[in-house]
Formats: structure tokens, C-alpha cells, sequence
């Protein structure tokens, strides 16, 4: 164990003094340009927690309006049903049903477009604390794909758009017999709050290892069209997997 030791010790030696005299060298004003790059960096990197923070605040505050939203229809919905019974037994009009099934169906949609915003910031916030590791993967060849345990990219030599998503849209329609479930196409409101730039993508709600996801990546991938893979939830962010299509997002002003 000694030995070991012993030979292992100009590595372990290293490991320790290395990050020390880097800070010294940093502190001390041994370089101008590396400490201002490192100052660029804390920043960066301490602007970005304070992003990431704000979506989720913004989340937990739309989690509990769509709570709200979820009651305020649940309790519509046993309006109509007691409107419809008082109809049978000649105690109201059709007026007044009408009238709470449109509150219903107005209700309702509330509770559709909250859904969908909740499941927009959840998927914007993956990208975001995953965003550095994905821009961390160096993809200089045209068409170069590359995975790790949380996600995947393809660069794509394609010159890709949103123009262009019409024609995965057919593609899915004529495999699978239903729309593709896409939950963000473009810069919307939800990333205009958010202050993400999301104007030249879309997002896709599939499971990557699901069939439809399979067949997708694979479509995508012959095309040469952009893509990244989120396959795994982010703690904290309560989203599950997704498909990026098109250029990684990022803050606003900052690209």
C-alpha cells in the first residue's frame, strides 16, 4: 500500500497544487487577459444560476395557477351536470345550461394553455442547466453525433428553419396517424417571460426510446436537420425527456 502510495504521489502532489497556483497566479496578477477570462466566467456562470432561479420561480408561480385553474373547471363541470339534471326536472331553461357549458369549455381551454405553459418553462429550464454542457461538445463536423447519459446532439449539415417544419410534420402524420406533439415552435410568450431565445426551434414532447422517438431521431438524422436528445428528467425542473429540433437555445443578447 506504501509503494502505491508512493508511486501515486507525484499525481496526487499535482492534483492538489495545481488549482492552488492557478488561483495564486490568478490572484497575483501573473496574467491580465486569464483572470479577466475567469471574472468573465464567474459571472457568466453566476448570471445564469440567477436565470435558471427566476424560471423556476415562474414555474412554481404557474404550477399553482393551473392548480387554481384545475379547480375553478372541476367545479364548472358539477355546475353543468347540475344544470343538465335541473333541466330534466323542468327547474331551469336551456339558456342557463348553455351558459355554464360555455363556462365549462372557456374554463377548460384556460386549463389546456396553462398546461402547456407549465410544460414549456419545465422544458425551457432543462435546456438551460444543460445548456453548458451541450455547448461544451465540440461538433466542428457537418452531420457529427454525439451522446452522454442526460442527452445527445447532432449537428446536422442542413441549413435548417422553422420553414422546414411542415415537412416533419408530414412525415409523422403518414407514420403514426396523429400530429406530432410539438409543445414549442418558435419564440413564444412563454420565452419572451422567460428571456430565452428559442426564435429558429421547436420542441418535441417524445420519449427518445419510444418508437415514435426512435423513428424521429432517425428521420431527422437522414435529413441532416439539427438536433438535441434531453433524455433524462433535471432535478428540480420536473420535465421529462424531449427533442430539441434545430441550434441549442440560449439567454437572450447573448448569442
Amino acid at each position: 500500500m506504501l509503494l502505491g502510495f508512493l508511486k501515486d504521489r507525484p499525481l496526487l502532489l499535482s492534483a492538489v497544487l495545481l488549482p492552488i497556483a492557478l488561483v495564486i497566479f490568478i490572484v497575483g496578477g501573473g496574467q491580465d487577459w486569464l483572470r479577466a477570462r475567469f471574472i468573465r466566467w464567474a459571472e457568466h456562470s453566476e448570471s445564469t444560476g440567477a436565470s435558471i432561479a427566476a424560471m423556476k420561480e415562474l414555474l412554481a408561480n404557474d404550477q399553482r395557477l393551473l392548480v387554481s385553474h384545475e379547480k375553478a373547471q372541476s367545479a364548472l363541470r358539477a355546475e353543468v351536470v347540475r344544470q343538465r339534471k335541473l333541466l330534466q326536472d323542468g327547474g331551469t331553461d336551456k339558456a342557463a345550461v348553455t351558459q355554464a357549458e360555455q363556462a365549462f369549455v372557456a374554463s377548460l381551454r384556460k386549463v389546456h394553455e396553462m398546461q402547456a405553459q407549465v410544460l414549456e418553462i419545465q422544458i425551457a429550464i432543462t435546456e438551460a442547466v444543460l445548456g453548458a454542457k451541450v455547448d461544451r461538445f465540440a461538433m466542428a463536423d457537418k452531420n457529427n453525433f454525439r451522446e452522454t447519459e442526460n442527452f445527445a446532439r447532432f449537428s446536422g449539415g442542413a441549413n435548417w428553419s422553422l420553414r422546414d417544419a411542415p415537412a416533419i410534420q408530414n412525415y409523422f402524420v403518414k407514420t403514426f396517424g396523429y400530429n406530432l406533439p410539438v409543445s414549442a415552435y418558435g419564440q413564444s410568450p412563454t420565452h419572451n417571460r422567460l428571456g430565452f431565445d428559442h426564435r429558429n426551434a421547436m420542441d418535441v414532447a417524445l420519449y427518445p426510446d419510444s418508437t415514435e422517438g426512435r423513428a424521429l431521431i432517425n428521420y431527422l438524422r437522414q435529413a441532416g436537420i439539427p438536433f438535441i436528445v434531453f433524455k433524462s428528467a433535471v432535478l428540480g425542473a420536473s420535465t421529462g425527456p424531449h427533442i430539441h429540433i434545430g441550434r441549442p437555445s440560449g439567454w437572450i443578447g447573448r448569442r
